[in-house]
């Protein structure tokens, strides 16, 4: 299996004017052309975050982002910006910013990218220091596998601190939907 002593199993695409990024992985030829998985993100208002290639530096857990506000599974893609959960009032995993959960799949931060807490932890796990990271634009085409559907959580919800995909076992939308 080629895929199995690659250094950098992905390469991501963010499109920033769609807010969606492409996870792509290696063909045949050693080359990033084929399309793994697409995920939903804000990007910065007014295009803050910005255009080029980098590669994803440093990484944490829980990360204090601008504004006092926390975000968890970051990953360093430049300066400032990182890829990271939608914004959490504290260091708990309760504490999220609902309203900005919400505007997943539409510009909305300072720079920085947002994704769920599932799609931040596995970049976090998958895409080891190192791993590039181009950000582009195309209004027109989201990319290769299109643009997710995204979660939305009612402001009335007695779980809407958490976000629904993050995996903790104590997050209670996963006893919710066991129920259903």
């Amino acid at each position: 299996d080629a895929q199995e002593e690659v250094e950098f199993p992905y390469y991501l695409k963010v499109n920033r004017q769609q807010n969606v990024i492409t996870a792509y992985t290696l063909d045949e030829n050693g080359e990033y052309t084929v399309p793994y998985k697409a995920i939903l993100c804000s990007t910065g208002l007014y295009n803050a975050t910005p255009l080029g290639v980098f590669h994803i530096s440093d990484k944490y857990i829980w990360r204090q982002l601008n504004g006092g506000v926390y975000g968890q599974y970051a990953s360093r893609v430049h300066g400032g910006v990182l890829f990271h959960s939608v914004p959490y009032r504290s260091k708990s995993k309760d504490s999220l910013y609902t309203d900005k959960y919400n505007k997943l799949g539409q510009q909305a931060s300072m720079g920085c990218i947002r994704l769920t807490v599932e799609d931040a932890k596995w970049i976090a796990e998958n895409c080891p220091s190192g791993t590039t990271v181009e950000v582009y634009d195309d209004a027109e085409n989201p990319g290769p596998l299109g643009k997710p559907e995204g979660i939305k959580i009612d402001s009335d919800n007695p779980n809407k601190g958490w976000d629904p995909t993050d995996p903790d076992e104590d997050n209670p939308w996963h006893a919710w939907s066991e129920d259903m």
